[in-house]
Parts: structure tokens; C-alpha cells; sequence
């Protein structure tokens, strides 16, 4: 036994309380640091989750994007697959890819071809017509207009083509107007059959080569341009027109006017004011606005505008290009310089290389001066030269 005395037992029971205080702060120091060691990990576990959660919105999201985008091009390109191709295309052993795997035709398409520096000059026929459920001559295009870029300069030329112009409808004997060579086509295979046909006597009748055609109907049209926000279309003077369409009537005041979709279908049909090469004009105007609108927006980078765009496009657009060739076009769209369009409307002024007739069967029908197309395919081969 050791003895202690009075003060050194206090002096130990000072020591074991200071100690035992600083063994309780210690501990509670020590639980401190766990609490927050576990809210880190919980802050860390919930950003994950949250991370987790956007990612897979995110690939929800880029999935039906692509399946939106797929599905839509494979109905407008009549191409299975058409992303897929699209996205081998663009990889740097495409052209091997593509001599390995049985592809549709041994042509080199004429987007190659500008890329090879083998051709200078794009021509693209736009098609537009009712639609195809429409029975009130639903397939007959009344707007026919080639959109032809000159791929070194930039520069763009429109052209139009009325569609009372009286042709040999192709691979038949019969006659007509060109814009019941898609029917024709039509009746005799499908939307790719009326492509061709429209294709074919374009090219007889302008001397041009066709690389690409585009139907588009009124719901497109429509849609497209509900999906931009209006278009802005610009007058020297009001133009209006009260009696053809049983929608009602146009009426729009001279200056700056933005029209929506149903405002500008009518625009771009209106014929009973005016007449059909004044129409011709008119569509120009607003394909070129709905061009500049489309740019200006950044179309490409909104997700939603475009599932709304791919949407009205899988339904009521049809063309022979195949998506990659499409990405490729609107590239050199992008680059189009719209300072000095060139512009031609085939009609009955002494420039316009056309005079009114009647057919056999008393219809009212156009034909080319001199009853033949010479001076037609020379206006378009040098209509840069203006």
C-alpha cells in the first residue's frame, strides 16, 4: 500500500479529471469529424445519384433523339438504317466500309463527287404538292422549282418551272403537264416512281442534270414553318387574295410581314389575283426566308424544334437522297450566299421563253418558243452568267 498525502491525492484526481476531459474532448472531436466524414459521403452519394439520374435522362433522351431521327429518315429516303449509313459514311474508311458491305447501286453519288472536285454545280428539285391523301388533285406538284448552287462561289440560283408546261410524260407515249408526271409515277410503282418521273422531264425540259428531288406536301410546309416561328416575308406593295381559297381569305399590308404556317401556304398558292409566274415568285421569296430563318435559329442545336421538324418530315417529305447526302447539302446550304440570288420564272414575257395555247382537248397549256427547249437549256446552263 502507498500512502498519499492529502494534496498529492487531490494533485492525482486533478490529473484523472484532466485527463478524463481531454479523453471526452478527444471523443468528441472524434465524432465530429465521422458526422461530417458521413455527410461528405452522403453529399458524395447523393451527387452520384443525381448524376446518375441525369445521365440516364440524358441517353433517354439521345436514344429517342436518334430513334426520332432514324425513323423519320428511313420514310423520307425510302433507305433502311439511314443514321446507321450516315454515321459510317462520315468515318474516315467509309469508302472501304462501303466496297466491303452490299450497298443499293455502284454510282458515285454527285456529293462525292463535289467533294472530289469533280463537279461544280448542284441541282436539287423541289416538289411541292397537296399530299398524297388528298383527293382533289393531291399528287399533282404544283410548285417545281430547282434550287442550283455553284459549289465554288457560293452562289445560288432558283428556278421555276410552271406547271402548265405541256410535256411528254416519261416512259410512255403520253402527253400532259408537267405537274402530273409525279401522278404518273405514282400510278406506276410509288413516291420514288413519282420522284423519277418529275425528275426525268425536268431534266428534258431545263437541260440541267438532277441530282436530288424533294416532294414536299402542305402539312410540311405548314409544320416547318409553325416550328421556326413564322417567317418574314417583305412587300413593295399589300397583297391580298378573298376568293380562291375556302379557308378564307389573305390580306397583308406592304413592308415587313411574319406569317405563320397557314398565312404562308396560302401566300404561296394564291393565283386568282395575280397569275401562276406571280406565284412562282412568291414561293421563292419564302423558301429563301424559311432557309435564312432555319439558319439564324441554330435549328440543328435545339433538340425539341428538330424531333418537331423530323416528325412532320418522316410523314409528308420524300426525296432520293440518302441522310448522309443530306448532311452533306445542307453544308453547302449553310454557305449559300443570299446577296445576289439568281432568279428565273419561265412565263409568257417576251424573256420568258413561253407562250399560251390550247391542248387538243381545249385545256389551257404552255409551250416553249420555237417548240423547242434550246433557248430554255441555254438560260439555265449560263444563268450564273447573268
Amino acid at each position: 500500500m502507498v500512502y498519499q498525502s492529502p494534496k498529492s491525492q487531490f494533485r492525482v484526481r486533478e490529473i484523472g479529471e484532466t485527463k478524463g476531459l481531454r479523453q471526452k474532448e478527444a471523443g468528441s472531436f472524434h465524432l465530429d469529424e465521422i458526422q461530417k466524414k458521413n455527410k461528405k459521403k452522403h453529399r458524395f452519394f447523393k451527387l452520384k445519384y443525381i448524376l446518375l439520374v441525369f445521365f440516364l435522362a440524358l441517353t433517354a433522351s439521345g436514344g429517342y433523339f436518334l430513334y426520332q431521327t432514324n425513323s423519320a429518315f428511313d420514310k423520307m429516303t425510302g433507305q433502311e438504317n439511314s443514321v446507321l449509313k450516315s454515321l459510317i459514311k462520315m468515318l474516315p474508311f467509309s469508302n472501304n466500309f462501303f466496297q466491303i458491305l452490299p450497298v443499293e447501286g455502284g454510282e458515285i453519288s454527285p456529293v462525292d463527287k463535289i467533294n472530289n472536285g469533280e463537279l461544280d454545280r448542284l441541282n436539287i428539285l423541289l416538289l411541292g404538292l397537296r399530299g398524297v391523301d388528298d383527293p382533289n388533285g393531291g399528287l399533282l406538284t404544283d410548285t417545281m422549282m430547282i434550287m442550283s448552287m455553284k459549289v465554288d462561289t457560293g452562289e445560288v440560283a432558283l428556278i421555276s418551272i410552271p406547271r402548265d408546261l405541256y410535256v411528254e410524260i416519261p416512259y410512255s407515249e403520253a402527253k400532259g403537264k408537267i405537274n402530273e408526271a409525279y401522278a404518273y409515277g405514282m400510278k406506276n410503282g410509288d413516291w420514288q416512281g413519282g420522284l423519277d418521273y418529275s425528275k426525268n422531264v425536268t431534266e428534258e425540259v431545263t437541260g440541267l442534270d438532277i441530282h436530288y428531288t424533294v416532294s414536299v406536301d402542305f402539312e410540311a410546309f405548314k409544320e416547318i414553318i409553325d416550328t421556326l416561328g413564322g417567317v418574314t416575308i417583305y412587300l413593295d406593295r399589300p397583297f391580298s387574295e378573298m376568293y380562291q381559297f375556302e379557308e378564307g381569305g389573305i390580306a397583308l399590308p406592304a413592308g415587313e410581314n411574319i406569317i405563320d404556317g397557314d398565312t404562308a401556304l396560302l401566300f404561296v398558292r394564291a393565283r386568282f389575283s395575280s397569275n401562276d409566274f406571280e406565284r412562282a415568285k412568291r414561293q421563292q421569296q419564302v423558301l429563301v426566308s424559311v432557309k435564312n430563318k432555319a439558319l439564324n435559329l441554330g435549328i440543328l442545336s435545339s433538340p425539341t424544334k428538330m424531333i418537331s421538324i423530323l416528325n412532320s418530315l418522316g410523314k409528308h417529305v420524300r426525296t432520293d437522297a440518302e441522310l448522309w447526302e443530306i448532311q452533306e447539302m445542307a453544308k453547302l446550304v449553310y454557305k449559300m450566299s443570299d446577296s445576289d440570288i439568281k432568279r428565273q420564272v419561265f412565263d409568257t414575257t417576251e424573256a420568258g421563253l413561253l407562250y399560251e395555247t390550247y391542248s387538243s382537248g381545249g385545256a389551257y397549256i404552255l409551250l416553249p418558243d420555237g417548240d423547242d427547249y434550246e433557248a430554255i437549256h441555254e438560260t439555265c446552263a449560263d444563268i450564273f452568267e447573268k
